[in-house]
């Protein structure tokens, strides 16, 4: 996954004009994905053309993520052309100038094919996504103000493989009172799917502010937060969805094969005693299209859950305050329509569907946040987060209706 790709461009030319007495620096293009997050496959650089398509790893069915640094020697438009389909979202690449702290779109209009051209200034570094990259050090960065909060602690839930941490987030009443209820908040599941965690800042800060109803939530209320149940994954820049022989949220019954998803059956049924009232599951969909460029809820098997799904969409469109507006008439994905049936679960259970089994829950549920646009309006990290505080203040009125 971590590759660099070095092609010196014009290198005969240059011996040529070298023998004649003629000096010319050589072209170099440097195509790199050795950061955290990063992924590409580099089929060939013919000119300043460069043909690519994204590292599979270990899913097993086409998928779309991508994430690369571009860095050339002389300044110069390259051409990137994708050799499979259903690469870029309709509103291009996402670019970076700033070595991945702050993404833009690189078009302002949409963009439908599988290539696009962007001018590269000499030694200057630009990464470019499929979306707007999530790491750990986007974590890092956002919590670090809150360390000192008192309703929060930092918690593990497991360590990987690789030998990370899986985070735990727990916020609490503070001064030692007993929470009334609980929400377990999680996202990253699928490795790739990073817009789910902007909304999740957009969620959490909320909760921690000083506004009168998030502070009456947070008195009442313990929230466990995984911001990454795939750390490895996200970090090493895998697709994580459909990854074999089953993904993360597909590890929720018999034997689970990975320690986050192991962990939280473990501890959750424990921890909740009866006062787990929601699950809320944060996703990103299919990379484009009309029912993957609108945020819904995926609906519930279980009628009960559906009708909760539906009382809480309720809430959402009254506390919707933020640029992106939640459209009730396409709010949510019924069970057993489109690709919400039963045959999308044949791998296993997902976290949703097991935590719905929690006695006491009423609300488990998977929202789907779009990769680049919100019926029509282009999708950012800040109006993800003002979203995600929409969600918190519906929340909210959910639990106190």
């Amino acid at each position: 996954m971590k590759q660099s790709f070095v092609l010196l461009i014009g290198l005969l030319s240059t011996l040529l004009l070298a023998s004649c007495g003629g000096e010319k620096k050589n072209p170099e293009l440097q195509i790199t994905a050795n950061f955290p997050g990063g992924n590409i496959t580099v089929d060939s650089i013919q000119g300043t053309t460069a043909y690519l398509q994204p590292d599979l790893g270990d899913t097993d069915h086409p998928w779309f993520y991508w994430y690369y640094a571009v860095k050339s020697n002389q300044s110069d438009s390259v051409r990137f052309v994708f050799d499979t389909k259903d690469c870029l979202t309709i509103k291009g690449p996402a670019v970076s100038r700033d070595g991945g702290k702050t993404w833009s779109w690189l078009f302002d209009g949409t963009v439908s094919n599988n290539e696009f051209t962007a001018y590269i200034k000499a030694d200057e570094e630009i990464r470019f996504s499929m979306g707007m990259p999530y790491t750990q050090e986007n974590f890092d960065t956002f919590i670090q103000p809150y360390r000192s909060h008192a309703s929060v602690r930092l918690d593990t839930l497991c360590i990987t493989p690789k030998g990370r941490v899986t985070e735990k987030l727990i916020i609490s009443p503070s001064q030692k009172k007993s929470a009334k209820q609980k929400v377990l908040l999680t996202a990253r599941h699928h490795a790739c799917e990073m817009m789910a965690n902007y909304v999740m800042e957009g969620m959490l800060s909320a909760v921690l502010s000083d506004d009168p109803v998030m502070k009456n939530l947070r008195e009442s209320t313990e929230f466990w937060v995984i911001p990454f149940v795939d750390k490895d994954g996200v970090e090493d820049g895998d697709q994580g969805k459909y990854r074999a022989p089953r993904d993360h949220n597909r590890d929720y019954d018999g034997k689970s094969l990975y320690c986050s998803t192991g962990a939280l059956r473990e501890q959750v049924p424990s921890w909740s005693k009866n006062q787990l009232k929601v699950m809320m599951d944060l996703h990103c969909p299919w990379i484009k299209g009309p029912l993957n460029e609108v945020i819904y809820l995926v609906g519930s098997s279980n009628s009960a859950v559906e009708k909760q799904q539906r009382i809480f969409m309720d809430q959402l469109a009254v506390q919707n305050k933020g640029p992106l507006k939640f459209d009730m008439t396409q709010g949510i994905v019924a069970y057993g329509t489109a690709w919400n049936t039963s045959k999308n679960t044949t791998q296993g259970m997902s976290s949703t569907q097991w935590g719905a089994t929690i006695p006491g829950m009423k609300l488990a549920t998977s929202f789907e946040i779009p990769y680049s646009v919100h019926n029509e309006e282009p999708m950012t990290a800040e109006n993800s987060r003002l979203f995600g505080r929409d969600m918190a203040f519906a929340l909210a009125a959910y639990l106190n209706q």
